[in-house]
């Protein structure tokens, strides 16, 4: 597995990987939705995204600005991409054939 081979020896592609030792588990968490919105998925129910959202609220811009961590949530306005409202795409209906 490629997570192993990180502390055994350097990744196809790498010049080097430094502090891996420090590495003491990785989860792979699959983005597929498990709710009824595209953006319920495993990585937001075991809090990855919480943790993701906390780094962007500890930098310094975003502490001037008064951002806390909700400002960079997929659900909340100015959080997401306001063209496709979080969803990753945008779904546009055509229609070809007269009526």
């Amino acid at each position: 597995m490629l997570y192993e081979s990180l502390r055994e020896k350097t990744p196809v592609g790498c010049q080097a990987v430094n502090g891996a030792k420090a590495v003491e588990r990785v989860l792979e968490v699959d983005q597929t939705p498990i709710g009824k919105t595209p953006r319920s998925c495993p990585a937001t129910y075991v809090g990855f995204w919480d943790a993701i959202r906390r780094l962007f609220a500890d930098t310094t811009e975003a502490r001037m600005r008064g951002w806390s961590a909700s400002r960079f949530s997929f659900n909340t306005r100015g959080g997401r991409c306001d063209e496709c409202e979080g969803q990753g795409m945008k779904k546009i209906a055509m229609s070809f054939l007269p009526t």
